[in-house]
């Protein structure tokens, strides 16, 4: 996700070999009981916090 979200998006970084499309990741989690598996792609949105953060 942090270099999806830092510029990959131009190039295939993720297993250029069976993952043709630059900007798509696929990622799973290593719980053996209930894995899941997640498809990351970048987007043109920009980022922000449309909140105002909580100080405890």
């Amino acid at each position: 996700m942090f270099a999806l979200a830092h510029g990959a998006e131009k190039e295939l970084f993720y297993y250029g070999d069976w993952i043709k499309k630059p900007g798509v990741a696929i990622c799973s989690c290593n719980d053996g009981l209930r894995p899941v598996i997640m498809k990351l792609e970048t987007t043109d949105e920009e980022a922000e916090i449309n909140y105002t953060p909580i100080d405890r």
